[in-house]
């Protein structure tokens, strides 16, 4: 669940900070990418953990409604007084910064998956994040849902995460070599390399075992393997207004195009214009952009050079909505 609200500024220690209104939205970078799948027309299925509590029943109604199917969410056993639903405040500044405070909670209270094969049966992907290695529970989970994604066939993505990045880099880094795409900010890879040259750390992710890596430059861009190395691929200039979720909406971007066969190219400008379409409202889920808001900005924003051949191709594609249908994670 999360709770944004929007501040005149940054509160001084012991100051009181009203915001001027408040928001709630279903939230998290699991449920936040399977909403931005759904909102694309991916079939998606969303396996996790909620509390006993009011929030809980608020998350999975807003879930069902965004086409995710919510049959492998899990509720804690536990009472709603002792394990709550996920829950963050997002204070969201004049800039369109945002600020997180919450705890996951209930997320890390997956118990063992016993339906694996029919959660995976007709999938084509497995999308993960690095959150899903904090704790043990949830980290059988997702290596077991990896190991028989791969097993019939499909590739598996992770995306990884500040927390992830800071609190277990070494984990992270073993995990690399298993997984198809790798896609992260270029915060994380310096802590995950320890590098602070974006082509350097991008380099040393590659030595690591990473197949295929998106490395998130914000409103820069990103990078992409492409012919051996990284190649930039630019973004789109927006007026920010709430970054939530933006990171969440050019995931769904670029593993819905690469779902339907697109070239990397084309999948990296689709995330683009998907994180700068997310950044023009306040929050996240059931708000995230989907095929149409990213076809009218890449209608009305034209890139330089050999990029707006790539721009034009990537809107024929979604004008003609013959994206490759229906598909799975």
């Amino acid at each position: 669940m999360d709770i944004v609200g929007r501040v005149k500024s940054w509160p001084q220690p012991g100051q009181d900070c009203l915001a001027q209104r408040l928001e709630m939205h279903c939230g998290g970078v699991g449920a936040n990418s399977a909403l931005a799948l759904a909102r694309w027309g991916i079939g998606v299925r969303l396996a996790g953990c909620v509390g006993r509590d009011s929030f809980a029943e608020y998350v999975l109604e807003s879930l069902k409604k965004g086409g995710v199917n919510t049959d492998w969410v899990q509720r804690t056993a536990e009472t709603a007084s002792t394990t709550t639903t996920g829950f963050f405040y997002i204070n969201v500044t004049p800039d369109g910064e945002r600020t997180f405070f919450g705890s996951r909670a209930a997320n890390g209270c997956v118990r063992e998956l016993r339906r694996i094969k029919a959660l995976c049966q007709g999938a084509s992907a497995a999308h993960l994040v690095g959150y899903n290695f904090l704790t043990p529970g949830t980290a059988r989970a997702a290596k077991k849902i990896a190991r028989e994604i791969h097993a019939r066939g499909g590739w598996v993505s992770l995306d990884v995460g500040m927390a992830p990045s800071q609190q277990i880099p070494r984990k992270i880094l073993q995990i690399i070599p298993s997984v198809d795409i790798l896609l992260l900010s270029a915060d994380e890879a310096t802590l995950l390399t320890g590098e602070r040259d974006t082509r350097r750390s991008f380099a040393r992710l590659e030595k690591a075992g990473a197949r295929e890596i998106v490395l998130k430059l914000g409103k820069r861009g990103c990078l992409i393997s492409q012919n051996g190395g990284p190649e930039f691929v630019p973004s789109f200039d927006v007026k920010m207004i709430d970054s939530t979720g933006a990171g969440d909406a050019f995931v769904a971007g670029f593993l819905q195009a690469r779902l339907r066969g697109w070239p990397a190219r084309e999948a990296a400008l689709a995330a683009s214009a998907g994180g700068a379409a997310a950044v023009g409202f306040i929050g996240a889920g059931e708000k995230l952009p989907g095929a149409r808001e990213v076809a009218s900005l890449l209608r009305s924003e034209r890139l330089s050079g050999k990029w707006d051949a790539v721009r034009k191709s990537a809107l024929a594609r979604l004008q003609n909505r013959g994206a490759g249908g229906k598909r799975s994670t």
